[in-house]
């Protein structure tokens, strides 16, 4: 018997047509693709535009980017929403992915924010052709499926959005089934140890809903792939490789604890996403939340013709004010291609290959790779793509259903759509596939008839698609029984998107023609050519079927409009160099300004994907809006979030009565386009002599709002008893000595000096939260919540320093454990190499 070395079995040797493609062109191939998609990007020193990265995206990087190079890693963000956790609340994104950092230290945030996603596309390709060469597919199959991959719309169209976590997860998928399935053929741990480190990246993403999704068809992967192996090679073998599997994977997760534990913490017990699925009015309610954002019928039928459902992201005709859809807007795109997907109907072609245990066992002993195509990789794949597909319909079919009602995680989520990258993942895999089922198929005798059927039937059904569309008759059916609560506002879209639809339809129908031309001119050319012509032909109708639809989402803006700040922002910057710190209340963009935070001015609203439910509740905030009380400036609110500017939108709403503006933008025409206007708000830290014990959030947000007894300049709502109660003053006001000085303000740590003349409540105007810690004088005393979300310290008469600081035993825990299981995967996956090697290396004679 042959000494088994842990190496990788030998492959069946490469066909004749794979030595016409060097080893060095898949990587050339990708890097001119990517390079050409992102043209404008890479050969300028411009920004990609990505609406999330309008928003929050850039000032969040910028704001780590900063800390990392002043004060150290940042644990708590005080710009926005009264101030949040950096990590848990999941703000800062991927700052802790080491690619990420990298680029952070190498480039401005603006330029680190596009090439990270350059890269991940390039990467994609890459990562898709070696998941595809150990499938055992040949080097051409392989290259077909990474320019899929790469320029697959359901991945780069999440440019123009700024999604760039989904981005992350997408790029690393074919990595994790590369990996998983290369485990399979060796007998080390090596590429379970890689799979692991993967999954850790993968959960730096921080997009944890894309990486459920992803480890949920990983899983049901490696199990097929277990009971095929433990019929061929006995059951052992089987549950021994998905044993192995399951141990690294939670090795992987172990690694990355520091990211995923105090994230999943916060959100279920302090983010307003608990409240808003988990503890919504009704189930309904709930259900409601979780299954928006689906995949609708018209976008099902854009997964095959993209101008079908139109589109809101602009960048060109069709998709500019076309989308005529369900859901509120639309800005990516997912679109499957066409041509992949009549590639992928090739694969389910038969060629006499067995079935089940015959074909698992034309491996044979040695454990060499099987033939491609295989059954049960092809319905495997095929199962997990019709799958997502189904589920990203959400309440349209009853797999979203049972999912949420059997499956844990899901009634924290939304978008149900997201996970359509795995049906994405599924075609191009099938898609490559059939380009090796076809060079097969057209050896045999009828083959050309053979492959013809497919394609022919895919391009007969646009070809009717595109007779019912210029008809009319297809949006009059669709609207009259699929669509039938259509609104007028959408009935216009659907009107402006009507000639794209024909065009698109008919696109479809040439390329799918193409495709088919090109597999009829192989199967008539001589056996040598036949191959190098069908392959570059699918190679270019790839890529150009991809590109058409990726292009409009691709789009730069000028770094300017982030990095310059305008008047009014300039205006606040020199206050804020002259008083205490302030907060100011923004309302452009509906609230969700967070511009000013890029030039170190705290907001008291903002944009947040996971802001305290508390603070929510306070300032009213729903959805991604404010209510029109705290528009109208409730005092309470107001004082008790120290708001000392408002930053007031006055094209938009017109100038405010009463108040005369500081500072002002003015339009062309002479009229003011924003300006900034003073509020008399309280300081943001101060002593109160007067303190009320209210434990119910409920109750102390309505003494806050209706209680006209309630006066913040002296009072607080003590979530609890502190240790000593402050002495009310006769006259209800503060002492004229009391007095609270700044000394020192990092992201992490305050520092105050405090004068009191009676024991009182130190009220700090900043969210609370348990990492928080305080210390008078160096002796640890409890920060208490008051207010219903900011932060108190009772102090006792005299005259302190006091410093409030962020250290979290969780994060401290999580980082060990992030430790731990990193150092356990190396040694476990470079143990065994490395033991093996010392002892195959002969002794020698002293």
């Amino acid at each position: 018997m042959e000494r088994n070395t842990g190496r990788r079995p030998a492959l069946r040797p490469d066909p004749p047509h794979n030595r016409e493609v060097p080893r060095w062109a898949p990587p050339v191939l990708f890097g001119a693709l990517t390079l050409w998609l992102f043209r404008e990007f890479i050969l300028s020193n411009q920004m990609l535009f990505g609406m999330d990265t309008l928003t929050l995206g850039y000032q969040a990087r910028l704001f780590f980017s900063e800390a990392l190079q002043t004060t150290g890693f940042p644990l708590w963000n005080p710009h926005i929403l009264g101030g949040t956790p950096f990590i848990e609340s999941l703000a800062g994104g991927d700052s802790l992915h080491p690619l990420s950092v990298l680029l952070f230290y190498l480039s401005e945030p603006y330029r680190a924010l596009g090439w990270k996603l350059v890269i991940h596309v390039f990467l994609a390709g890459i990562f898709t052709y070696g998941w595809l060469r150990t499938l055992g597919l040949s080097r051409e199959a392989a290259v077909v499926g990474g320019v899929g991959a790469l320029l697959a719309p359901s991945f780069v169209t999440l440019v123009y959005p700024g999604h760039d976590g989904k981005m992350f997860v997408v790029a690393m998928t074919p990595l994790l089934f590369w990996l998983a399935e290369w485990s399979w053929h060796r007998r080390d741990l090596l590429p379970g140890a890689l799979l692991s480190l993967s999954i850790t990246l993968v959960i730096f993403s921080t997009h944890f809903q894309m990486a459920y999704f992803l480890f949920g068809a990983l899983g049901l992967w490696m199990g097929i792939r277990a009971v095929e192996e433990g019929r061929a090679r006995g059951w052992k073998v089987g549950a021994r490789g998905y044993g192995v599997f399951l141990g690294f994977s939670l090795l992987g997760a172990g690694g990355a604890a520091i990211q995923l534990l105090p994230a999943v913490s916060y959100v279920t017990e302090f983010s307003r996403r608990a409240t808003t699925t988990v503890e919504a009015s009704s189930p309904e309610a709930a259900r409601a939340y979780s299954s928006s954002w689906s995949l609708h019928p018209e976008e099902a039928l854009s997964l095959v013709v993209p101008e079908f459902s139109g589109n809101s992201a602009g960048g060109a005709a069709w998709t500019t004010d076309t989308y005529w859809g369900r859901n509120a807007f639309k800005l990516n795109h997912e679109y499957l291609g066409v041509v992949l997907l009549g590639l992928a109907l090739l694969a389910f072609l038969r060629t006499g290959q067995g079935s089940g245990r015959a074909a698992a066992e034309a491996r044979g002993a040695d454990g060499s790779r099987a033939p491609p195509g295989r059954p049960v990789v092809v319905w495997s794949l095929a199962g997990i793509g019709i799958l997502a597909t189904l589920f990203s319909l959400g309440a349209h079919t009853p797999i979203w259903r049972m999912a949420y009602e059997f499956l844990p995680g899901i009634a924290l989520f939304r978008a149900p759509s997201m996970a359509i990258f795995l049906a994405a993942f599924a075609l191009t895999t099938l898609a490559g596939i059939g380009i090796d089922r076809a060079r097969e198929v057209l050896d045999a005798p009828g083959g050309l008839r053979r492959i013809l059927i497919p394609t022919g039937t895919l391009a007969t059904l646009l070809v009717v698609g595109w007779l019912l569309s210029v008809t009319g008759l297809l949006s009059a059916l669709w609207t009259s029984t699929l669509y039938r609560e259509i609104q007028p506002d959408r009935l216009d879209a659907l009107a402006r998107a009507l000639p794209h639809i024909s065009r698109g339809f008919l696109t479809a129908a040439l390329l799918v023609g193409l495709l088919a031309l090109f597999l009829t001119l192989a199967g008539r050319s001589r056996a040598n050519t036949r191959w190098s012509l069908l392959w570059i032909g699918v190679v270019a109708l790839v890529a150009l079927d991809l590109t058409r639809v990726n292009s409009p989402f691709i789009q730069t803006i000028e770094p300017t409009r982030l990095t310059v700040p305008d008047a009014n922002v300039r205006f606040l910057q020199g206050r804020l160099a002259q008083e205490p710190p302030f907060r100011v209340l923004s309302m452009l963009q509906g609230g969700q300004d967070v511009q000013p935070s890029a030039f170190g001015i705290d907001l008291a609203a903002g944009h947040h994907p996971n802001d305290l439910g508390r603070y929510r509740a306070l300032i009213g905030m729903e959805g991604s809006g404010i209510p029109e009380w705290l528009a109208r400036f409730h005092p309470n609110v107001m004082d008790l979030l120290n708001v000392r500017y408002v930053l007031w939108p006055d094209a938009q709403f017109g100038p405010l009565e009463g108040v005369e503006p500081i500072s002002r933008i003015v339009l062309a025409d002479g009229s003011s386009w924003a300006s900034v206007y003073p509020y008399p708000g309280l300081p943001r830290a101060r002593l109160v002599s007067q303190a009320r014990v209210i434990s119910d959030d409920a109750d102390a947000l309505r003494i806050i709002l209706e209680d006209r007894e309630f006066d913040p300049r002296d009072m607080t709502l003590l979530a609890e008893a502190p240790p000593f109660m402050p002495e009310a003053r006769p006259d209800g006001t503060a002492h004229p000595l009391d007095a609270v000085t700044w000394l020192e303000r990092t992201p992490d740590r305050i520092r105050l000096r405090v004068q009191a003349s009676a024991p009182a409540i130190l009220v700090v105007s900043q969210n609370w939260f348990p990492s928080w810690v305080a210390r008078v004088d160096g002796v640890p005393v409890q920060v208490l919540r008051t207010d219903l979300t900011l932060q108190a310290v009772p102090v006792p008469a005299g005259t302190y320093e006091v410093e409030l600081s962020v250290e979290s035993a969780e994060l401290q825990q999580a980082l060990l454990l992030s430790g731990f299981s990193l150092v356990l995967t190396l040694l476990l996956g470079m143990g065994a190499p490395l033991i093996r090697g010392l002892r195959a290396r002969p002794l020698r004679n002293e």
